[in-house]
């Protein structure tokens, strides 16, 4: 999508991460078992990801990155809208906006980020 769209950006982008066969019997939780990447040597990415709920996808990618010789990774998203009535997310919601925003925190969840 964003190789399509920004045009400035698009000799830049690479299809890096591969979900490992078992990826979807995941659900929502992180896991460095959900997938592979191609080999990078100190490349700094920019991983782009169009939804967000618990986050456990963008560190399970991130980890699958650092793994594969990333430098740094950042992760920008680029939307999402939450349904409620999907599943426990308007308990997430709920828990969302009962706790203070800190940068050591994960936005939904209250782990610790290192």
């Amino acid at each position: 999508m964003v190789a399509g769209v920004v045009d400035v950006t698009r000799d830049r982008y690479r299809d890096l991460l591969t979900p490992t066969p078992g990826a979807s019997a995941l659900g929502r939780s992180a896991s460095t078992e959900r997938y592979t990447s191609s080999a990078l040597w100190g490349e700094n990415v920019l991983l782009i990801d169009g939804t967000w709920t618990t986050g456990n996808h963008a560190q399970s990618a991130s980890t699958a990155l650092k793994v594969a010789g990333a430098g740094s990774v950042a992760v920008v998203v680029l939307g999402r809208h939450l349904n409620i009535d999907y599943g426990d997310t308007a308990t997430y919601v709920e828990q969302a906006r009962l706790r203070r925003f800190a940068w050591e925190l994960w936005a939904i969840r209250p782990w610790i980020h290192v």
